[in-house]
């Protein structure tokens, strides 16, 4: 069976993409990848390959983009549709929109391979766990299944499947994932509702043993000409003795710079110390507010300001770079609470404080929440969360323009009183602008982000 996986360049490698491609390949499956930015003329492309099966992993607010191209593939090719990802993890009624054939919910490894052998062998396929179909009217809609206990069990993703494209093998830093799972349920996360969903079907956080990871790593080195790896976990410090373990191998063994998430009510110095001898350059937490009531009793985080100070001040302790992430335009939040926000970014003086215009995602408690308020009118899914605030809110304009005037002020603290002007103002347009080219120099020089060979796409 040949499947064919695309995707639209978005500065990283597709890590969902990887993985599923090496359990197929390990079974005896074709697999094929196509970046719709970089190929030249995807659609003549896909019509040489001639697919089986076209697979698509999608997020809220792409779906729309990839549906459409879907139908125009099918105007082309013949082909049975799949999608996975969030957003059919969590909206799964996806299945309805026309020419979707299949989507996937949760965990895609065996599910995927399931269709692909029920197709190969002519069987049915419509009762597939994980697995929602669309077969001849109609739906077939199967509960999830076990989640994979043993992660050491999977093949290492198959980052050949990308090496068609000289853009990706020229990437500055090399996508990781040492575990799957989050224990944490903020209202606005879709870990939480993903609880939910694999509720009595085995652990939700599961870990790779440190030394299936540094045996990756090892491969990856000795193969591909790079700078660093970007460990994309939730929670890269949340067993931490497992931390102090993977630390103590990385840095006898591999010794190239990386980048973790870590949560600040985890960090201790000893776990902060370690990663920073074995490499660690650049750290990621979340503030989300700098309001109390919001961060704890909208978002659910569960966050002292004390615990975000103390992580950070060990953070700066050890030259640890920090990139901060932060919302704005949160049901119930004013502007006042907003302001709260950039004043304790300010506080803990990061490297790069990212700000998201918040986006209620489908299923989460904050969605329910977003919809019993009157703050959504519909269920409306936009990818927005740079441009636009989708809630109905007062002062929605000032939101919309902090969120384009967060980063530079907390970077520039005397900015402050002239912002709460500014904001008010509607030359969203210029602030947007100011917005793009100083995140693109922190990118670039402060938190080790992006390279400039990442940016020029030159195939």
């Amino acid at each position: 069976m040949k499947i064919l996986f695309l995707y639209a360049y978005e500065y990283i490698e597709p890590i969902g993409i990887m993985a599923l491609s090496s359990f197929l390949k390990r079974n005896n499956h074709e697999c094929f990848f196509i970046d719709l930015v970089l190929e030249k003329d995807y659609l003549s492309a896909v019509k040489n390959i001639k697919p089986d099966i076209i697979a698509y992993s999608i997020t809220t607010g792409r779906h729309t983009y990839y549906q459409q191209l879907n139908l125009k593939l099918k105007k082309a090719v013949s082909f049975i549709s799949i999608f996975g990802g969030p957003h059919t993890t969590f909206f799964p009624e996806f299945i309805e929109e026309e020419g979707v054939d299949v989507i996937c919910r949760g965990e895609g490894e065996y599910p995927l391979l399931r269709l692909v052998e029920a197709l190969q062998t002519h069987n049915d396929y419509t009762g597939i766990q994980n697995l929602w179909v669309k077969r001849d009217g109609k739906i077939y809609r199967n509960e999830v299944g076990p989640l994979i206990e043993d992660l050491d069990s999977l093949p290492f993703i198959d980052r050949e499947i990308l090496n068609k494209y000289k853009h990706y093998q020229k990437q500055h830093r090399r996508v990781m994932l040492s575990g799957r799972g989050c224990p944490y349920r903020c209202s606005y996360c879709f870990n939480h509702a993903y609880n939910i969903l694999y509720e009595g079907k085995g652990r939700i956080v599961r870990k790779r043993s440190v030394s299936n990871v540094i045996d990756e790593l090892k491969y990856l080195v000795g193969k591909y000409d790079f700078k660093r790896f970007h460990f994309i976990d939730d929670t890269f410090i949340l067993d931490p003795q497992w931390c102090l373990d993977f630390c103590e191998d990385y840095r006898r063994q591999i010794g190239k710079e990386f980048i973790v998430y870590t949560r600040v009510n985890l960090v201790q110095e000893e776990l902060i110390r370690e990663l920073k001898r074995a490499g660690c350059i650049t750290v990621l937490y979340a503030i989300e507010s700098g309001n109390d009531h919001i961060r704890n009793k909208i978002l659910e985080r569960g966050i002292t300001k004390e615990q975000i100070l103390n992580a950070v001040a060990i953070y700066k302790k050890y030259n640890l770079r920090t990139y901060v992430q932060n919302m704005v335009g949160i049901p119930d939040e004013t502007m006042e609470m907003a302001i709260d926000t950039v004043k304790l970014n300010i506080k803990c003086r990061p490297d790069y404080a990212w700000c998201s215009i918040f986006q209620p995602y489908p299923r989460t408690r904050l969605w329910e929440y977003c919809k019993k308020k009157g703050y959504l009118s519909r269920e409306e899914f936009d990818e927005s969360y740079h441009k636009k605030s989708i809630l109905n809110i007062s002062h929605r304009m000032c939101f919309e323009n902090l969120h384009h005037l967060f980063s530079i002020t907390t970077a520039f603290p005397f900015l402050l009183p002239l912002i709460k002007i500014a904001i008010k103002l509607p030359l969203g347009f210029i602030y947007f602008i100011i917005w793009q080219l100083h995140r693109a120099y922190c990118y670039f020089f402060k938190v080790k982000w992006l390279d400039f060979s990442e940016i020029f796409i030159r195939e």
